[in-house]
């Protein structure tokens, strides 16, 4: 995916106690959140967290809307993402796939976030996920963010201060839904 297409999509939240993913630079949906010289974020999401389950919830109800616009993108649409929970032992997190294709009635995609939990998976290995398991999805129409439900819980939480230079360094609009 094109490093230069988002910059705004910078929360990787996982729904998981524990969860943590750092993001790679040119990851459209987390590269923001990377600034010069600094770590990369990470956020840690409590499994209870109602407003997360919430936005898992939307996004599986939802997913076939993304599905419809994945398999036939308007020429405003693009940056499809979705979000996969993997899981190693006792270990879980949530982590963006880019570069997504629905075929067999599975999403397939690209690991985009280089995992912090999970040994042995690779960023840019190749991976699948059914519609039922995903987490999030996303996309950019028309400089505006589509999907993206967790993003958005974690957005709503940040200061006015972070919110506007996020804002003024994407190239896309997050809207309250």
């Amino acid at each position: 995916m094109n490093a230069a297409k988002l910059k705004l999509l910078i929360i990787v939240p996982l729904l998981a106690a524990g969860g943590c993913a750092t993001h790679r630079m040119d990851h459209p949906v987390a590269r923001a959140s990377i600034r010069h010289g600094k770590s990369p974020e990470c956020f840690r999401i409590k499994d209870h967290d109602l407003a997360m389950r919430n936005a898992v919830h939307t996004a599986r109800k939802t997913v076939s809307a993304f599905i419809a616009a994945l398999q036939h993108p308007s020429s405003t649409q693009h940056d499809f993402e979705v979000k996969k929970t993997f899981v190693k032992g006792t270990e879980r997190e949530h982590i963006w796939l880019s570069d997504v294709t629905f075929s067999g009635n599975r999403f397939h995609g690209t690991v985009d976030n280089r995992p912090i939990k999970i040994t042995g998976l690779k960023m840019g290995a190749l991976v699948s996920v059914n519609p039922n398991e995903i987490s999030d999805w996303a996309y950019v129409d028309k400089g505006n963010l589509v999907g993206g439900y967790t993003i958005r819980v974690l957005f709503k939480e940040l200061t006015p201060e972070r919110k506007k230079e996020l804002e003024n360094e994407s190239r896309f609009h997050i809207a309250a839904q």
